[in-house]
């Protein structure tokens, strides 16, 4: 149930992107919170080694830089993908691939970016190398599985968790009301429209979609089915096992960064008495 109310989130939000390659062959993916979709795939024939000859170079060469622009297409390089700020994590991405055909990608990426632009480069930091049996799609799930590339996406998860948490706290110190918390607050913003398109934010920790009580999970799974297919706001789901779920637990396990200011209903009653 919460993996179908969350499903396209994890769509739209890629955590990773791997390119899973081998000479010739290369498989562009996003890894997002739960689910890994396959973007493109790149294939195109390179010429056997021979001696004497460097028709392979220039054949590897020419697949490197065809999978680099389909790579950077996929990531609509010159758009809001790439639009990172200093202090925001870094998105890995992972290049997968047995011999050293990931290692000479990475290389190709790093010759690129020393003679082009800016955003290129900040690319390079985020590439990593690691080994798959292919260049195959199904060798991701080896590659997913591997505790090192673990580690590298939990980091990157967490980081994320906890600067959007940060961001809340925020929004709550300059009181300008586009950030609440607690059930009952939380469901009002919803409902005045201001968890949707243009920045809304519904955050949920993970333990509530694990109480005992049937009926109050399906009340949060309709609150995330609504604020990402009928307002279309952004849905994240943190785990309390983490700083940042712990963070979210402590005011009552929801909160919201709203498009607009949103009004205490209470408050509004008070007043019209």
């Amino acid at each position: 149930m919460l993996k179908d109310a969350v499903d396209e989130g994890g769509k739209r939000r890629a955590e990773a992107i791997a390119v899973v390659m081998q000479e010739g062959v290369a498989h562009i993916c996003f890894i997002g919170q739960f689910q890994t979709v396959l973007k493109q795939k790149v294939e195109m024939s390179v010429p056997r080694k021979r001696q004497g000859s460097s028709d392979h170079d220039k054949g590897l060469t020419k697949f490197y830089q065809t999978t680099l622009d389909t790579l950077l297409r996929q990531m609509e390089f010159n758009t809001s993908a790439t639009s990172q700020t200093s202090n925001e994590p870094v998105r890995p991405i992972l290049l997968a691939s047995p011999g050293f055909v990931a290692a000479g990608f990475q290389k190709h990426i790093q010759s690129a970016a020393a003679t082009t632009t800016p955003a290129l480069r900040r690319l390079v930091p985020s590439l990593v190398v690691v080994h798959s049996a292919s260049g195959y799609l199904h060798s991701l799930t080896e590659v997913l599985q591997s505790p090192a590339v673990k580690s590298i996406l939990a980091d990157t998860k967490y980081a994320r968790e906890t600067k959007l948490m940060d961001e809340f706290q925020e929004q709550l110190r300059k009181e300008t009301n586009r950030a609440t918390y607690g059930p009952r607050e939380v469901e009002s913003a919803v409902d005045q429209g201001a968890v949707g398109r243009g920045g809304g934010v519904l955050i949920v920790s993970n333990r509530l979609f694990r109480s005992q009580d049937v009926a109050e999970r399906k009340r949060w799974v309709s609150l995330v089915d609504r604020v990402r297919d009928v307002e279309g706001g952004e849905v994240r789901v943190l785990s309390s096992d983490h700083e940042s779920g712990r963070r979210l637990d402590s005011l009552g396990g929801v909160a919201a960064l709203c498009t607009f200011p949103v009004m205490d209903e209470d408050l509004d009653s008070e007043e019209d008495s």
